[in-house]
């Protein structure tokens, strides 16, 4: 398996809107996309996301649950190219370790997974102009994507051609 770099933290904040001034008014972040009952994606140059803060009590993919408490979501970790991040698949079952999930987020695919403390984990791709896919809006559906077991093959949508999303339109 191949990381690339830390990709994001989310985390569950008591006050979302309080702790995302904070990240942006003092800390510098930029907001590149807040979603209604979802996370503020917080943005240090061009990378669409480093920090996300997420309001006590919503439910985020990969997280620790709707904890009542503010803490850690979830660490995230970004890999290069869409054909490692089914190497990065592999080399987690190949370790005994469960994928709670995969989704698809539009602008990127991740699988969910837990360390031994149980901390949750993401490993995704993201598409090159995810920044931009975000200016324009990207119509977050959370897709969830299905999950093969140890021993069996790779689920299908690990070995098709994606992204087509950060294509720009014709016509």
């Amino acid at each position: 398996m191949k990381l690339k770099k830390l990709g994001h933290v989310l985390i569950r904040a008591a006050d979302q809107e309080k702790s995302k001034r904070f990240y942006t008014d003092v800390l510098g972040f930029g907001v590149s996309e807040h979603l209604p009952n979802d996370a503020a994606f917080l943005t240090l140059g061009d990378d669409f996301h480093t920090f996300d803060v997420a309001q006590v009590g919503v439910s985020m993919p990969g997280g620790a649950g709707s904890s009542s408490e503010p803490g850690l979501g979830h660490i995230a970790f970004q890999v290069d190219r869409y054909a490692e991040l089914g190497e990065a698949y592999k080399a987690l079952q190949d370790h005994g370790i469960e994928i709670q999930r995969a989704v698809d987020h539009n602008s990127q695919r991740s699988i969910y997974f837990r360390d031994p403390d149980g901390l949750g984990l993401e490993i995704y791709y993201e598409v090159p102009n995810a920044l931009k896919v975000f200016e324009n809006g990207r119509s977050d559906e959370d897709r969830l994507l299905p999950l093969s077991k140890a021993g069996e093959p790779l689920p299908a949508w690990l070995s098709e051609e994606w992204p087509k999303i950060g294509a720009p339109a014709t016509g």
